[in-house]
């Protein structure tokens, strides 16, 4: 999915606003019984959800000029950009589909669970023709509990407030949107689902590809960084969309532009033959993975060397016959 994709997919939303509906489902801390499980919320609230959820849809994608959508393998240092999912799902994040497939989850029983054991709420939007689900992580300081002591207003006096309480706002962590998941805050998943451990399965494909095309003497020291998720994360890009070793560039070639480029010169070793690669410095291995990811260029018009991360292609498709 690109930004066009989903900017068209989120218009007929817009467009069908009348005739969509809102649900909400919690999913809890218990890891006995996690859920998803229905909330009962009155139509005038489920009027007002959905209200601030397609606002929110407007002011985080449709009404940005400059709306960046990439796959999350590719994640690099940009700011603002969303992620298209495509990793291996967690568990966890399962959810988000079975509050589109089942339309007779059970409800939550407020009586016997606390409103600080939902962990985060799945807001479904939709109709019998599509549906959306945001994922909505409830922080501590959104569960407002019996232990405070609340005043409302109430006409022209304060009344207390004597129950738990939730305060929902527009923001959200992912959207599960006509098959994909989106990603908009990477460090909340980094830190959650599992993530770190579908990062390193992925990580270790990219170092089997590097020992695949023989491109470095001490694969070793990679694997040692499997446990940073800053590295793994790093190592996952390597694997799903490497130029470098998807075009098969011979090793020698490698060798003679970390020779001959200013960025490169004199920061990487080689082995006795100058054929490969060794990597003894944290500086050799951060430019290893950067050289794989071709982020040293040269401007054909200026000859100027540069050194960039955000790279969109504007190499053509080929044509259908």
């Amino acid at each position: 999915m690109n930004a066009a994709e989903l900017k068209e997919t989120l218009q007929t939303y817009y467009d069908d606003y009348e005739n969509i509906g809102v649900s909400v489902y919690a999913v809890l801390k218990n890891p006995e019984n996690p859920g998803p499980l229905k909330l009962d919320i009155e139509a005038e609230a489920s009027v007002g959800l959905k209200e601030l959820f397609i606002q929110s849809l407007r002011d985080r994608f449709s009404n940005k000029d400059e709306l960046t959508v990439i796959d999350l393998s590719s994640a690099d240092e940009r700011v603002d950009a969303v992620y298209v999912y495509d990793l291996e799902i967690p568990d966890e994040l399962t959810s988000l589909e079975t509050v589109i497939s089942q339309d007779d989850l059970p409800l939550l029983n407020l009586s016997d669970e606390s409103l600080s054991s939902i962990k985060a709420l799945l807001i479904e939007i939709g109709n019998n023709v599509g549906q959306l689900v945001f994922y909505k992580t409830m922080a501590p300081v959104n569960i407002f509990g019996r232990a405070s002591f609340f005043l409302r207003k109430t006409q022209s006096r304060l009344e207390r407030l004597e129950d738990e309480f939730l305060r929902v706002s527009a923001g959200f962590q992912m959207l599960r949107i006509n098959g994909s998941l989106l990603v908009l805050d990477l460090e909340s998943v980094e830190k959650s689902f599992g993530f770190h451990d579908v990062i390193k399965r992925e990580a270790a494909a990219g170092i089997s590809a590097i020992e695949a095309a023989r491109l470095i003497v001490n694969s070793d020291v990679l694997r040692e960084l499997l446990d940073d998720v800053k590295y793994a994360r790093r190592l996952t890009k390597v694997a799903k969309a490497s130029p470098v070793l998807k075009a098969g560039v011979p090793s020698q070639d490698i060798v003679r532009f970390c020779q001959t480029f200013p960025n490169l010169a004199g920061r990487i070793r080689f082995n006795e033959t100058e054929d490969r690669i060794v990597l003894d410095t944290k500086v050799s291995k951060d430019l290893f993975i950067k050289l794989l990811m071709d982020d040293f260029l040269t401007s054909e018009l200026t000859k100027f060397h540069y050194t960039s991360v955000a790279k969109d292609s504007v190499d053509k498709e080929p044509e259908e016959p």
